[in-house]
């Protein structure tokens, strides 16, 4: 209300709410009041009409704030304040009655709990003066040992300071006596020390001189000592050559070559070029292995295996699919074979691999004399190892019936033949006829489960003769 600009109803004249009351009844209002109330009063009308409207609708909502407020004051007001409000006047003098003793409970509890705390801290103060006051005792004996200890050092101590006492006196004499004598003698032996000792530096000088002439002498004959000792060994070797080539003849150089000749033929190796970076060897005149060198170290990665051109020629193989996948096994397991690996191993490698190969071969081709074999190549993976199969088609002509033997070899197994006899798989195939697979199975596998690294000829044809005994 203080806001509303409209003056108030003591400031608007009389007449522009009523007309004003005239003896005459002819009287007429001016046209003036008419437009007085049209423009000032009519709008101040509506104005406070419209506030006081406004007031009404805020004053309702705020009896219903009111009424909402209190009965959340119910809500959360204290049991105890609850009562209190609730009770008569003598049940509200019991009640304060009551509070004022829980007061001085309160009180009394909190003066007991602070009494005990300091008891408890009055107690810590007596171990801590307990502890401080051993803690002196004990630097007391200490002290009592260290004074006890100067007391007996002190008598001695004494002595020698006027023992030193006397000596200083003694040298104050004999200062004072020097300084008192000719002052000339005592400048020309000064001089004189002065001279001694620049021939001191000087002969110091030299003497680190003549021991660094000696240090370079000592160097350069430990030099010529190990030119001696490389050419007393040069002069060794070549007198042994010399011997050599004086003691040697025609016969010992045929000889020499024969027993080269035999020894390449026992271990099948042929070594057809040797540099610092190369070495080349031929295994049974089949395959070529040439061997790069760093330093005398093998090149893993670039072993290269080959066949060789004459021999794929002149010799016809039963099995050709197995002789390229024998070559390709061989230079991934080279190329395996890891760091700190030299040339010979790589060699008994190579020749242990293909000696259990042509066992390998030797077996499929006896099976093959009696049984028709084919072979099929395992696809090579980065999670199974390349390998085949060795399929045999067995014929029961009895009972019309035809069953396919399988022998499956992985990668280990080929390269450790015939250590690795044992973990052959088998698997069998009824083509037709009135066969069972299991029966045939079984008499493969106790066949097989016979053989062992030291009797394992022919392991494979007899298996399947006693798979086909068995059916017959």
């Amino acid at each position: 209300m203080d806001e509303i600009t409209a003056p108030p109803r003591s400031a608007i004249r009389p007449s522009t709410f009523r007309p004003a009351r005239h003896s005459s009844a002819n009287f007429e209002i001016p046209l003036v009041d008419y437009v007085i109330g049209l423009v000032v009063n009519v709008p101040q009308l509506e104005l406070y009409t419209h506030v006081s409207k406004d007031l009404e609708a805020w004053i309702e909502r705020i009896k219903e704030l009111y009424e909402e407020a209190e009965e959340e004051a119910a809500k959360i007001t204290p049991e105890l304040f609850r009562e209190f409000m609730a009770a008569e006047q003598d049940g509200r003098t019991a009640l304060l009655h009551q509070l004022k003793l829980i007061k001085v409970n309160t009180h009394g509890q909190a003066k007991s709990e602070w009494y005990d705390w300091k008891l408890q801290w009055v107690g810590q103060l007596h171990q801590e003066a307990e502890r401080g006051f051993k803690a002196l005792e004990s630097d007391a004996k200490v002290l009592e040992g260290v004074t006890r200890q100067a007391r007996e050092v002190l008598p001695q101590l004494r002595d020698e300071y006027q023992q030193i006492m006397r000596e200083l006196e003694e040298e104050q004499k004999l200062v004072e006596e020097i300084e008192n004598s000719d002052q000339d003698y005592l400048n020309e032996l000064k001089a004189t020390l002065a001279e001694q000792s620049a021939e001191l530096e000087a002969f110091r000088v030299d003497v680190d001189e003549s021991n660094a002439k000696l240090q370079r002498l000592r160097e350069k004959s430990d030099e010529i000592n190990s030119q001696k000792q490389e050419t007393t060994s040069e002069i060794a070797s070549l007198q042994r050559f010399i011997h050599v080539q004086k003691s040697s003849t025609r016969f010992e150089v045929y000889r020499l070559k024969d027993e080269l000749e035999a020894m390449q033929d026992l271990h099948k190796w042929r070594i057809t070029k040797v540099h610092s970076d190369l070495l080349e060897v031929i295994y049974t005149s089949t395959y070529r292995v040439s061997i790069p060198c760093a330093k005398h170290q093998p090149l893993l990665e670039a072993v290269k295996i080959e066949p060789v051109e004459s021999s794929m020629t002149s010799t016809k193989h039963s099995f050709p699919a197995l002789n390229a996948l024998m070559l390709r096994t061989a230079q991934q397991l080279v190329s395996t074979l890891g760091e700190g690996c030299n040339v010979r191993k790589i060699v008994e490698f190579l020749g242990d691999y293909w000696s259990s190969c042509s066992q390998l071969l030797l077996q499929l081709k006896l099976m093959a004399l009696k049984y028709p074999v084919s072979v099929k190549i395992a696809p090579s993976e980065p999670s199974n190892s390349a390998g085949f199969t060795a399929i045999a088609s067995v014929m029961i002509p009895k009972v019309k019936a035809k069953a396919l033997i399988s022998f499956t070899l992985d990668t280990k197994t080929i390269s450790r033949w015939p250590l690795s006899v044992g973990s052959v798989q088998c698997d069998v195939t009824v083509a037709y006829g009135p066969i069972q697979r299991d029966p045939i199975l079984k008499a493969v596998l106790d066949r097989l489960g016979q053989a062992n690294p030291g009797n394992n000829h022919a392991c494979l044809l007899e298996a399947c003769t006693e798979a086909m005994d068995q059916i017959s």
